[in-house]
């Protein structure tokens, strides 16, 4: 089964080192942004981490990404009708789109984005696929 990951189980799987799960899959440009956003959420507002902490842990998800096949939107506006009709940030919808257009299974590890995908496409979590 091809996968398409989003930020979410990015994170979780590189957290529980199941890296491989991830290099053999894909993930959009924006997720880099994503998982930046999420690391500069644990330095500056949670304060779960260091900076130093922050910076290594941001190293090695952008290894990782660097290692997966990333796929390119290029019909941004079913991206825009999936996010109106579903009222989800364009950024979901094209988890969504891409995961339909490419024939991958969705793998999320947000419940409510995992809810509204599965009407499109194939869902899973990080923690199905982890075994």
């Amino acid at each position: 089964m091809k996968q398409l990951f989003d930020s979410s189980s990015i994170i979780n799987l590189c957290a529980k080192k199941r890296l491989d799960k991830l290099i053999q899959g894909s993930t959009l440009s924006l997720a880099l942004y994503e998982v930046g956003n999420a690391v500069w959420k644990q330095v500056h507002l949670k304060r779960s981490l260091t900076r130093e902490e922050g910076e290594k842990a941001l190293s090695t998800l952008v290894e990782v990404l660097k290692r997966m096949n990333v796929i390119l939107i290029e019909d941004c506006s079913a991206v825009l009708s999936i996010a109106v009709e579903e009222g989800l940030t364009y950024y979901d919808a094209s988890y969504i789109h891409a995961a339909d257009r490419n024939g991958l299974t969705f793998i999320t590890d947000d419940e409510r984005l995992s809810s509204i995908a599965k009407k499109y496409v194939q869902t899973a979590t990080s923690s199905d696929i982890e075994q």
